[in-house]
């Protein structure tokens, strides 16, 4: 089966996530990534408080990551995708009051945080429904195409964003509210994918479990390390690129742009390499990628030469996030997908939430340019951490089916 012919094969409700996760992303991304820019530069907030906002929310959002993963295979996946998407669409319309209204920090703040925990109730959850829909053959492509939704999201956000650079930035989050009931009402089509009896009821002292398998353990570890340093790009590059470079918001806007279209048109059809490379391999090379893509940086000296960047980091990108769903995935034992699922998402976010704090502080007492190499070695920790057996479950160069 050709690989074109493998994703067409794919079960109608994998796509139908995969769009959902489309719409929900652009909406979050419109708004959400400028909100950096707007603090520090229309209202002269330091950037270490932004950091510091961005790793409590954050910090909120890594611990719902793990506690929806262990509601979801006891409760089910879909009452918890619905309710994530219809709260997360009253908040940003609350954000945009509030920045709109000029109110405090601490305000705007706060929202942050309950945006945070509403995206943790919806990712992991996904990723689990995804793996319910799956073979394990068909993973790889499956996450895959998930990555592409999400990043048609990622081009199209921005990208009205900056066509829309006369509108008042608060306006934007009314635009983005009714794309998040649009992800609500495709996700309300899809039936519950957790089959019954699959995860018999478990007491909280069973949530701590996954600390015998020590395999898991140092996966975790390595996805720490590698989120630390790729959520740089959407915080801490952001307020380099305007304050240090001189960039404008339209031409920030492009960096997120260019990211989205380079995995939408490249995702796919990059399945056949992380199938050759086996998902222990995808991990190791895309953390190196990320590390040598992050010290370019450094040398960038205009718009230009940070889009080269870019490109090198999506491709980064595009080679290690499928690889880790994957892993993740087959790692879980029988009836803690969602569980696995939700402890990959709390390392992840914990790495996202401490990342811009730690990211911006290195920024602001690091000369300019040497504060990307410094930023670089979290991605070569995690190279080692999944060279030394962090992707125990290798699913490597299965042919297309």
């Amino acid at each position: 089966m050709s690989l074109l012919a493998e994703f067409r094969a794919l079960d109608r409700r994998i796509w139908i996530l995969a769009a959902a996760r489309l719409v929900v992303t652009a909406g979050f991304s419109a708004v959400m990534p400028f909100l950096a820019i707007h603090l520090a530069i229309e209202r002269g907030v330091a950037a270490i408080k932004i950091g510091l906002i961005w790793t409590i929310a954050g910090s909120c959002g890594a611990a719902m990551q793990w506690v929806a993963g262990e509601l979801a295979d006891r409760f089910g996946r879909r009452p918890l995708l619905l309710g994530a998407l219809m709260l997360r669409a009253v908040n940003l319309v609350l954000l945009g009051r509030a920045i709109g209204a000029g109110d405090s920090l601490t305000s705007i703040g706060a929202l942050c945080v309950v945006n945070a925990v509403l995206r943790a109730f919806f990712d992991p959850v996904a990723t689990a429904a995804v793996a319910d829909l799956s073979s394990a053959d068909e993973r790889v492509s499956a996450f895959a195409l998930q990555r592409v939704g999400i990043n048609i999201g990622w081009a199209a956000g921005p990208t009205a964003a900056a066509l829309a650079a006369g509108v008042p930035y608060s306006l934007l989050f009314y635009w983005s509210a009714p794309l998040t009931l649009v992800a609500a009402a495709a996700v309300a089509t899809i039936p519950e994918t957790l089959k019954p009896g699959t995860a018999p009821p478990r007491g909280p002292q069973d949530w701590l479990a996954f600390r015998g398998d020590r395999a898991f353990v140092r996966f975790l570890w390595s996805t720490l390390a590698l989120y630390l340093m790729q959520t740089q790009l959407y915080h801490t590059l952001s307020i380099y690129a305007a304050r240090h470079l001189h960039l404008s918001r339209a031409e920030v806007g492009t960096l997120y742009t260019l990211n989205g279209a380079l995995v939408a048109l490249l995702q796919l059809p990059a399945v056949v390499y992380i199938r050759r490379l086996g998902t222990h391999g995808a991990l190791f090379v895309g953390s190196i990628g990320y590390a040598v893509s992050y010290a370019a940086c450094g040398l960038a000296i205009g718009h230009g030469t940070l889009l080269v960047c870019v490109v090198a980091i999506t491709l980064s990108e595009i080679i290690s996030s499928p690889a880790q769903q994957t892993a993740s995935a087959a790692m879980a034992p029988a009836g803690r997908v969602g569980a696995y699922a939700g402890l990959t998402g709390l390392a992840q976010v914990i790495g996202q939430s401490a990342g811009p704090l730690i990211g911006t502080t290195v920024l602001d007492a690091t000369p300019d340019r040497l504060s990307w190499f410094l930023l670089a070695l979290f991605g070569v920790a995690a190279a080692v951490g999944y060279r030394r057996g962090g992707a125990r479950v290798d699913v490597s160069s299965a042919p297309a089916r």
